[in-house]
């Protein structure tokens, strides 16, 4: 409460802090009767705190596993007790509230990758969530996967961490993200670019893309998650069947595409195919000649995920 007065939340807003999409919101209200909201003098929904933070508790046994049908009749206090069932860690927080706070940061990637050394996976998905739950998605991808995937790597390199261990922690990322990544056609907005997100044939390293699709949904772009090792014929279909606006290719050095074709010459017919009207953004670590391409009014390099972020952010 506040100053005696709830506050309320129209519906694009509590989609957004409940990790809801706003065509579930609409249908678990008109199915289920999860919650009524009321309307506002303009007819569109308003949504105060206490049903913000049941949605965000429902929307959170989903995701380990309940259906909403076996939901749909429990009090917060019996979706409480679920989830302290499950591990995760309850909290009176506005759901509204981002911890940006540094010293939080650094200690939940030490927690992490202590829980990752010790093959403690369910330690690590109950850190992950709860880390989920308090940052913004572009803070999750950009201070907290994207640090912890380099120190990953470097421990690999250094034979403290396995590839297996490695492997272990890609399952559980995608298992807290898959709401935010893999989203169907109707929760897309009708209007705005479309971006899809692949690698090239050959290159099946998806942590890359995988960020860029949490930056597309923190900056509410509309994307479709198309995966790793994507066929060049395949790529300039799917792009053209899908409307998409524009491609973000995201390359690493372990490019390896089948009959030894060079990723520039991937890049170069990529760029001839899917048209002058539609652009390929080219990201990652990849080695092609980029003197080449930069011709190309269709084509642009972004060499970072802070360079994609920028990018997005100011589309």
């Amino acid at each position: 409460m506040h100053n005696g007065q709830m506050k309320q939340y129209n519906i694009h807003i509590t989609s957004k802090m409940t990790g809801l999409s706003q065509h579930t919101l609409r249908a678990w209200e008109k199915r289920y009767s999860i919650v009524n909201p009321k309307r506002n003098v303009s007819k569109h929904r308003v949504y105060n705190e206490n049903e913000v933070e049941l949605l965000r508790k429902l929307n959170d046994l989903c995701s380990l596993g309940y259906s909403i049908s076996q939901l749909k009749e429990k009090s917060l206090n019996e979706l409480n007790e679920l989830l302290n069932e499950s591990g995760v860690e309850t909290t009176t927080q506005s759901p509204h509230m981002i911890n940006t706070d540094p010293v939080f940061i650094q200690q939940s990637l030490d927690h992490l990758l202590l829980a990752l050394e010790g093959y403690r996976l369910d330690v690590l998905s109950h850190e992950f969530y709860n880390i989920k739950m308090k940052l913004s998605l572009r803070d999750l991808a950009l201070q907290v996967i994207s640090p912890l995937l380099g120190a990953v790597g470097r421990k690999i390199m250094e034979g403290t961490l396995t590839i297996a261990q490695e492997h272990a922690l890609s399952s559980i990322i995608k298992f807290h993200l898959g709401q935010f990544i893999y989203k169907g056609r109707e929760e897309k907005k009708r209007s705005g670019k479309l971006f899809v997100l692949t690698t090239p044939e050959g290159d099946y390293h998806e942590f890359g893309i995988l960020l860029a699709s949490l930056l597309c949904s923190h900056y509410n772009h509309n994307f479709f998650f198309l995966g790793p090792n994507m066929p060049l014929d395949s790529l300039i279909q799917a792009s053209k069947s899908i409307e998409a606006d524009e491609i973000i290719l995201g390359t690493t050095e372990f490019n390896n595409s089948p009959g030894g074709a060079s990723l520039e010459d991937y890049i170069t017919k990529a760029l001839t195919g899917i048209g002058k009207d539609k652009k390929l953004l080219v990201g990652g670590s990849g080695f092609f000649d980029l003197s080449k391409l930069t011709s190309k009014s269709n084509f642009s390099f972004l060499p970072s995920l802070n360079h994609l972020d920028h990018y997005l952010a100011n589309t």
